[in-house]
């Protein structure tokens, strides 16, 4: 018998799941650095990342909760083509290629950190990412208890680290706050910074776990959407705190450490808070801080190619070549990954924040043939654009300088911030709803 009540207990474990998965390896680290960069800044810096980098996300699941369905199902209403290319290019790099490579890859730079290591071949790097991932398949290869296990599991140990960090930091501060070093208004610096953390893509994705887990333990069709809805604010709630938290304890180190940034600062900070037991303390956060957004992003990842295969691939092979792809990728190092996939992510984020703002603003989308309409084309501008920005990227990758090219990309306001995409945006949004009443039907999937 199908369930009609989530119990307040479970709703606040899942949402602590969410909030883990979330929290990430880059979730934790890069906070701090915001902070310390901000200095007495930090509370209207804060402001900016959480307008992009907390708010953002909770706007996605406000998105799947009113359109009904995944990340596929909502963003398959602008059109079959553009859902194929556009979700597959988004969940592959999130996914294999990016973020879940990158969490392993982060541990394994900040375990070099503390311990001094110097690996002369790249085997080292090989045996931990293979070690790592066979942990994280443990998490994901039943899907049925992949969220009870997060929140079981890792969600205790990242939030008694987090607690004793935070602790330690706010009593004993390290230093007092200085100046913020960047030339940008604070506000500016922190919605860039919250922006390019991706956050709202990993919402996205990460719906489909949760609404899944809802449908295995019982909850009813109607109510699956509402319980979405509050468990991605507990989850971004969580998300807030920390982040803010972080971000303090950052701001209070003034120019003690002045030339080290994200996991390496944090691990410096952490050792100068408590010690050698600082060292074990971070080891420990970060690792199952990985672990957590790692195994999110695999079994949203694993969901998503059952669902375009249409359980052609069955959930458990798409789990073991999704981290066996990853595993591969992350010995390549932190930083040649976030080289050559970044540029990607600038083809995918600003119509994944369309989709996400018409379906979150716009009340019953699903059901206004032109918000849908709008939607489309707005969506699909975003896409070209954000394709345009990436194919300049990798041209100025590998040396090359498109003149004209960036001359027309430079035309567009707010493109200095790799922002232009908003001026597109607003361009086919209205073109969309001005338009709509010379085309009678959209070629839409509902």
């Amino acid at each position: 018998m199908k369930k009609t009540e989530l119990p307040l207990a479970q709703l606040f474990l899942m949402g602590g799941a969410l909030f883990s998965m979330h929290f990430g390896a880059a979730s934790m680290i890069w906070p701090m650095t915001w902070g310390q960069e901000s200095g007495s800044s930090v509370l209207i810096a804060f402001l900016g990342v959480y307008l992009t980098g907390i708010f953002f996300p909770l706007l996605g699941y406000i998105a799947l909760s009113r359109g009904k369905g995944t990340f596929y199902s909502i963003s398959s209403r602008v059109s079959n083509r553009f859902v194929n290319i556009f979700c597959s290019i988004t969940i592959i790099v999130l996914g294999p290629l990016f973020l879940i490579p990158r969490m392993s890859a982060a541990a394994w730079e900040a375990f070099l950190q503390i311990t001094n290591f110097e690996p002369s071949s790249i085997l080292p790097a090989l045996v931990f990412s293979i070690i790592y991932y066979i942990i994280v398949y443990w998490f994901v290869s039943n899907k049925e208890k992949t969220v009870d296990k997060l929140s079981k599991i890792l969600l205790p140990i990242l939030l008694i680290t987090v607690i004793g960090i935070f602790a330690k930091g706010f009593i004993s501060p390290l230093a007092s706050w200085r100046p913020k070093v960047y030339e940008e208004q604070p506000f500016v610096y922190g919605f860039l910074q919250g922006y390019a953390t991706m956050e709202l893509p990993c919402a996205l994705i990460f719906g489909v776990i949760i609404i899944n887990n809802l449908k295995m333990k019982g909850i009813k069709e109607e109510n699956v959407n509402r319980y979405l809805l509050l468990i991605g604010l507990i989850g971004t709630g969580m998300l807030t705190l920390t982040h803010l938290g972080h971000m303090l304890i950052g701001s209070l180190t003034g120019d003690l450490f002045n030339n080290i940034k994200y996991s390496a600062l944090y691990a410096q900070v952490v050792m100068e808070l408590w010690g050698p037991l600082g060292g074990t303390v971070f080891s420990i956060g970060l690792l199952f801080a990985a672990l957590s957004a790692a195994t999110g992003i695999s079994a949203a990842t694993a969901e998503f190619i059952v669902e375009i295969t249409k359980d052609k691939i069955h959930y458990k092979k798409a789990v073991i070549l999704t981290l066996i792809v990853s595993a591969i990728v992350s010995s390549t190092g932190l930083g040649t990954i976030i080289k050559i996939t970044e540029p990607l992510l600038k083809a995918v984020y600003p119509p994944a924040i369309v989709i996400t703002l018409y379906y979150s603003l716009i009340p019953d989308l699903i059901n206004k043939k032109r918000g849908l309409f709008s939607m489309r084309y707005s969506s699909i501008g975003a896409f070209i654009w954000g394709s345009f920005e990436c194919l300049l990227s990798y041209m100025s990758m590998f040396g090359k300088t498109p003149i004209i090219l960036n001359k027309v990309y430079n035309i567009f306001p707010l493109s200095q911030y790799g922002l232009g995409w908003v001026t597109i945006v607003l361009i086919t949004s209205i073109g969309g709803f001005i338009m709509y009443n010379k085309f009678q039907k959209i070629p839409a999937r509902r």
